[in-house]
């Protein structure tokens, strides 16, 4: 591996990163969900991201909602997300993102009796359907979102049949099945797309620092045993 010298070019004056913490508390497993010791994909990448640049950071616990405000009125510097979650890959002016970190699908979630129903992700068009607050969705212009505070409630709004379907990664929306007892489908794949970090455009030229540390951590193997040990493939 390249030396971390390498990596950094100036520590000096470099800015502290503000990173929220607890707003994916529910989005399991790459949020943090209250184990100190497993904190999630996402904490563990920005741990080991960090180490190589250098680049000081502090977590913050905001809901989700409240973060994406926090993003936009600069109270939060960076955060996770896919170009794909938005309508034409179109994050922002006030942003730049990094390399591709890995690749997430999320998936029309159902009840195994609606399955044929959504078997093209199109057929939510028009429809009531489960989401998160304060997330994006690249067409939510063409059906009436549905906000719920965290993916373990959309679970359960499904099960009461609040809606016919949701939108979920797929580990996630596993997960939560199986702790409530409830029988899914994933009926078709709604986005399919590479997660960057999202980094507010005034933190710009800290942007080759974090695709050489990127770059590191995916030739040495590090991204993917992170994404092993919470058994993501």
């Amino acid at each position: 591996m390249a030396n971390i010298s390498l990596v950094v070019a100036d520590e000096t004056e470099l800015p502290t990163l503000r990173y929220n913490l607890i707003g994916t508390s529910a989005w399991i497993p790459y949020g943090y969900f209250g184990d100190p010791n497993k904190q999630g994909i996402f904490a563990e990448i920005v741990h080991a991201i960090m180490q190589h640049t250098k680049i000081p950071y502090e977590f913050y616990y905001y809901p989700p909602k409240r973060a994406e405000l926090a993003m936009e009125t600069g109270k939060l510097d960076f955060d996770f997300m896919s170009p794909d979650w938005f309508k034409d890959g179109n994050i922002g002016d006030e942003f730049v993102t990094t390399a591709a970190i890995f690749e997430l699908k999320e998936y029309v979630v159902t009840l195994p009796k609606n399955a044929t129903k959504f078997a093209d992700p199109t057929a939510i068009y028009g429809k009531r359907v489960g989401t998160v607050a304060g997330y994006s969705y690249y067409d939510d212009d063409k059906f009436t979102r549905v906000d719920f505070l965290s993916e373990n409630k959309l679970i359960e709004g499904l099960a009461k049949q609040r809606f016919d379907a949701v939108i979920l990664e797929g580990v996630t929306a596993t997960y939560w099945a199986n702790i409530q007892g409830v029988t899914i489908t994933q009926a078709a794949i709604h986005s399919q797309g590479d997660i960057v970090i999202r980094l507010r455009k005034e933190h710009n030229k800290l942007i080759p620092d974090f695709n050489r540390a990127i770059i590191l951590l995916q030739q040495s193997g590090q991204i993917e045993k992170i994404m092993q040990r919470y058994n993501v493939q």
